[in-house]
């Protein structure tokens, strides 16, 4: 008769674990989902940020392809105002750069 008590407190502690086994697995299954929630709005925010980082880089490009096109148009305006001086500027400068190489290979 005394083993009776201890033997529903026994099945009592069983029972408890045994829910408790359950709740964790279901506990575990609802952190799993939230992570992959969690990982699912990370993975779209990076995106968003390179998508926008690209937009960027592409509009900063556009920019200094603009600003090229215009700077070699001032150039052949500069040129064309200028054609004798424009030629031996030329020429001066790639004098200068053949003495510099060749004084390097001297060495």
């Amino acid at each position: 008769m005394a083993e009776e008590p201890i033997r529903k407190d026994v099945d009592a502690i069983k029972a408890d674990i045994a829910q408790l086994r359950k709740d964790i697995a279901s506990l575990t299954g609802t952190v799993k989902e939230a992570a992959a929630l969690r990982m699912e709005g990370a993975t779209e925010g990076i995106q968003e940020k390179a998508r926008g980082a690209w937009e960027d880089l592409e509009k900063k490009l556009e920019e200094v392809l603009r600003q090229g096109k215009e700077q070699m148009g001032n150039i052949e305006q500069q040129i064309g105002a200028h054609p004798s001086g424009s030629v031996l500027t030329a020429f001066g400068l790639g004098f200068v750069i053949a003495k510099l190489l060749d004084v390097g290979g001297r060495r």
